[in-house]
């Protein structure tokens, strides 16, 4: 032992005196000013790893990339995210990064700074070009939020700077080739371990994470991983992952969890789940496309074999020619992952790069002829019925690999039906029907009909033709419906209208909608009685950069997914705004009940604390943008919470009238009620979903503010979160004006 700490004492000079040159740099925090090629940090050695071909050996030590005591915010330049260290080497030059300690531990290249947390944008904390990366034994962290422990020496530990998670990268490489042997990756949020290279590998390497973290195009061999996630890899692409040898330990309470957000190709071979309990549910993504096939060979959970994402088995193929010694994915490239086409028109031509057997789903061989060849098939659809047809059409390779494509296959359209009995309005107690009548042959009835007033869309069909409109006290005048043909095997045809006359509107103190008839289209009109239906950009979110497309709807009408049950209307895009503006007159008390789904699961309800809200506003001004409101916020205190507070709005001008409550109640079945009752603003918000077990946070919301009385009626909800699995699902709106 005294021989081996003698030699450690003596190893930097060795390497300076045998290995160090241009070529071979040490960077050591406590090395002596003024020796040839050895610096003390990382920054001093920065032009010189930038030249060209250079191996940089690391003493033990951590070495802060990025300054975590500098209080400046550190901003992206050129639209990208803000980085630690730029390093533009040569693109074929070779660039190694190499710890001298005893293990990955006592070597660490850290920074400190996430999103919202020290930076605007995904903090990173190398960028690197070059043409080939090699790291070995150390770590690179990001301990935003994860402590940096320190065991070498605990004066060099550091708390993480906040305990809410947020993006906090490690890194991106524009390499041809990365390699990492025995390094640790750490970060939470969007770990990044040196994503970007055309090829990467990883060997003995460590990484803890969340979501949307791990490299989608590389292998993994004899690695470990902690998820305090549910899904740690966005999406795979091209051959995607192979992981070989890993073993995996899920560090969260999640019931179902999945290795990838958008789903790709992902390859498991003798490979070991970790987790708290036997039931829980493993899969490949949540909502895997039809043409996913991913590949698994040895694959445990808790010691036991286990079948990933066997509640849609198709997606998984057990390859047993797979072994630990696989070097890279049984990845088989088709030309098109999906495809459609029209019986008796359209062919679709499939090719892959090797000679296979091609394969009908199972149940869908009289919607198709195949004229096969090695490489190559001919799709020609047959869809003789009245029904869309959609199926995968695979290729099969002798030693076990499978590609797929999923066709479309459409029925030969027919002309739109006629007109029967033309469209005709008939007036009931409280609202409008449109009776007509076509030569459908049996045949669905899919007509658009669409619901006017002054030429303004005020109800449409969405998922079934709408043939009823109910009125309002808006309705006065003429309500006009146009009624577009069509059945399942048509196109629309040409639209028929009717009007109606409303001479006496029903007189209604209330509002609501389950939105499954609102018409979605751009309407920035604020007029009487009508939905303004757009996008905006608050005055409050000016430190954070995002616009909208005019041209595209703000919402959808749409079916949900993870958090979000059912069909509901959906942000389509960042800012989307409803307005509804009531007809003239001086309103009192009123209330707002509005029922959400958030996606988000967690409680976290929006993307990431970067200006990212919710308004629900009653008794506004909606030409002025003044009333008072609810707002629902992510911030960086919490990960799993957001913070309600009530609002006033003057002019587009936000400020707060109470304290913010943080609470876990912005989960699916979320019930939100905003009332003003004589000069008092009060909101109450709770949700079906059960308080997160551990959890000392509020999980029910109650607010009140004494203001100043108003006259104005409008309705306003306002969200700038941002959109995808960022949104919230509004199910039904009551407005009361009492």
């Amino acid at each position: 032992m005294r021989i081996l700490l003698m030699l450690w004492a003596l190893l930097p000079v060795w390497v300076s005196a045998q290995q160090l040159d241009a070529g071979h740099i040490l960077i050591d925090a406590e090395a002596a000013a003024g020796v040839p090629y050895v610096y003390r940090s990382f920054q001093d050695a920065a032009a010189r790893m930038a030249a060209g071909d250079v191996t940089v050996y690391v003493r033990p030590g951590v070495y802060w990339i990025d300054d975590p005591d500098d209080p400046a915010v550190r901003v992206g330049k050129d639209g990208r995210e803000p980085f630690g260290m730029v390093i533009a080497a040569p693109p074929a030059s070779r660039l190694r990064l190499v710890g001298l300690g005893d293990s990955p531990h006592d070597v660490v290249l850290a920074s400190q700074r996430g999103q919202t947390q020290g930076a605007i944008g995904n903090f990173t904390m190398f960028d690197i070009r070059c043409g080939t990366l090699e790291v070995e034994n150390l770590t690179m962290g990001n301990y935003c939020n994860v402590d940096l422990v320190y065991p070498r020496n605990p004066r060099l530990n550091r708390p993480k700077r906040n305990a809410t998670i947020t993006q906090a990268h490690v890194g991106y490489v524009h390499a041809d080739t990365l390699v990492a042997r025995r390094v640790r990756f750490v970060s939470r949020l969007n770990l990044n371990p040196l994503n970007g290279a055309r090829h990467s590998y990883y060997e003995a390497c460590h990484f803890e994470c969340t979501d949307d973290a791990l490299n989608g195009n590389a292998t993994y061999r004899r690695c470990d991983f902690d998820f305090y996630g549910s899904k740690p890899w966005w999406s795979t692409h091209g051959a995607g992952a192979l992981l070989i040898d890993c073993d995996f330990y899920a560090r969260s309470d999640n019931r179902e969890t999945y290795f990838c957000k958008q789903g790709g190709p992902l390859t498991l071979v003798n490979c070991r789940y970790h987790a708290s309990s036997d039931s829980i549910y493993i899969g490949w993504t949540a909502y895997p496309q039809p043409w996913l096939r991913c590949y698994q060979q040895d694959f445990t959970l808790n010691g036991r074999p286990y079948v990933v994402g066997h509640r849609q088995p198709q997606h998984t193929l057990r390859y047993a020619v797979l072994t630990p010694d696989s070097i890279r994915p049984p990845y088989l490239a088709i030309s098109s992952y999906e495809a459609k086409g029209v019986t008796g028109r359209d062919t679709v031509r499939l090719t892959v790069a090797e000679p296979v057997k091609w394969v009908v789903e199972q149940g869908y061989e009289s919607f198709v002829t195949l004229v096969p060849s090695a490489q190559e098939c001919i799709v020609i659809p047959a869809n003789n019925t009245d029904e869309t047809a959609r199926f995968c059409i695979e290729a099969h390779t002798a030693d076990g690999r499978v590609a797929a494509c999923q066709l479309t296959a459409l029925p030969v359209p027919l002309p739109p039906p006629a007109f029967v009995r033309l469209p005709r309005i008939r007036r009931g107690a409280d609202s409008l029907s449109v009776d007509y009548q076509l030569d459908l042959h049996g045949r669905r009835d899919e007509s658009r009909i669409t619901w006017y007033r002054n030429g303004i869309p005020v109800a449409v069909s969405h998922r079934a033709p709408e043939r009823t409109y109910h009125l309002s006290a808006a309705d006065h005048g003429t309500v006009a419906v146009t009624v577009e043909p069509k059945h399942q095997r048509s196109t629309y045809g040409t639209a028929e209208r009717a009007a109606f006359t409303v001479g006496r509107a029903p007189v209604s103190r209330v509002l609501t909608t389950d939105f499954h008839d609102f018409p979605c289209q751009w309407q920035p009109e604020v007029r009487e009685g009508f939905w303004t239906v757009d996008g905006y950009k608050p005055l409050d979110t000016a430190d954070f950069p995002w616009s909208f497309d005019v041209a595209r709807p703000m919402w959808e009408y749409k079916e949900g997914y993870n958090g979000a049950v059912g069909w509901g209307l959906l942000q389509a895009q960042r800012g989307a705004r409803l307005m509804y503006t009531p007809v003239a007159r001086a309103y009192g008390d009123m209330s707002v009940r509005l029922e959400v789904d958030p996606t988000k699961t967690a409680g976290q309800g929006f993307g990431s604390a970067t200006g990212q809200y919710m308004d629900v506003c009653l008794k506004f001004d909606t030409r002025t943008l003044t009333g008072y409101g609810l707002r629902i916020i992510r911030t960086t205190k919490h990960a799993k919470a957001v913070d309600f507070l009530l609002v006033r709005y003057d002019h587009g001008r936000v400020t707060p009238l109470t304290a913010p409550v943080t609470a876990t109640c912005y989960r699916t079945g979320c019930s939100i009620s905003v009332d003003f009752n004589g000069k008092t603003l009060s909101a109450r918000v709770s949700t079906q979903t059960p308080r997160p077990a551990g959890s000392a946070l509020a999980h029910e919301v109650e607010l009140a503010a004494e203001v100043e009385p108003s006259a104005a009626g409008g309705v306003h909800i306002q969200h700038t979160g941002s959109c995808g699995e960022s949104t919230t699902m509004l199910h039904r709106l009551s407005v009361d004006w009492r």
